[in-house]
């Protein structure tokens, strides 16, 4: 907690500005958290103000989802090509509990909340070039911002689910197989690497 003093016609008005949170995660145990989801878990429901999650290198093999009632959230890395964030699922997958994945429902990031960034991280859906759909992040939250991060994996990398809401992206690397940047939300691209790996479509808009 930071205090500022401000002399007002010789009243003194004393303002509490609150520092952005910082959470840290490190799978080593040196932060707070050796799990991302584990942080994201201790952000209250409801937030609304700035909230960072700053992740060490390492690969983090966990399903990761960001609560649709918690926006402002930042997630960075300490090295986009050494904080890898991974998962295997893809479509057809038959969970414990008798359910089937499926395109919206096999993503190993997703994101519900609004007005998230992520920054310097690897997004990475490891599943395989045969496993079909794969998505390595699914975005629904509206005003989602990537700088500097890179989305790896075969078909149906990146899905940008959100009906009318909007995304940027800037100075990231995407590589994908067929139809790996697809959705319905209007996204901004600046001087992004679209890397793909096969002979097939790019994208697969599906925008009102």
């Amino acid at each position: 907690m930071r205090h500022l003093l401000f002399i007002i016609a010789g009243s003194f008005i004393t303002c509490f500005v609150t520092a952005q949170q910082v959470i840290t995660v490190a799978k080593d145990g040196s932060g707070s958290y050796t799990t991302v989801q584990a942080a994201l878990d201790a952000i209250p429901a409801g937030n609304d103000k700035p909230i960072t999650v700053f992740v060490k290198n390492g690969v983090y093999k966990e399903v990761i989802i960001v609560d649709a009632r918690k926006n402002f959230v930042t997630i960075k890395g300490e090295d986009k090509l050494q904080t890898i964030l991974t998962y295997n699922n893809h479509a057809g997958t038959r969970l414990p509990n008798g359910d089937t994945l499926n395109t919206w429902t096999c993503a190993s990031f997703f994101v519900y909340g609004n007005d998230f960034r992520a920054e310097n991280i690897t997004f990475e859906n490891n599943a395989g070039f045969t496993a079909g759909q794969a998505v390595a992040l699914r975005v629904e939250g509206n005003r989602a911002s990537f700088i500097n991060c890179r989305m790896i994996g075969n078909q149906d990398v990146l899905f940008l689910s959100g009906s009318g809401v909007k995304h940027y992206f800037r100075d990231c690397y995407i590589e994908g197989t067929t139809d790996f940047i697809f959705g319905a939300a209007t996204a901004v691209f600046k001087n992004c690497h679209i890397h793909s790996r096969k002979n097939s479509h790019v994208t697969a808009a599906s925008t009102n």
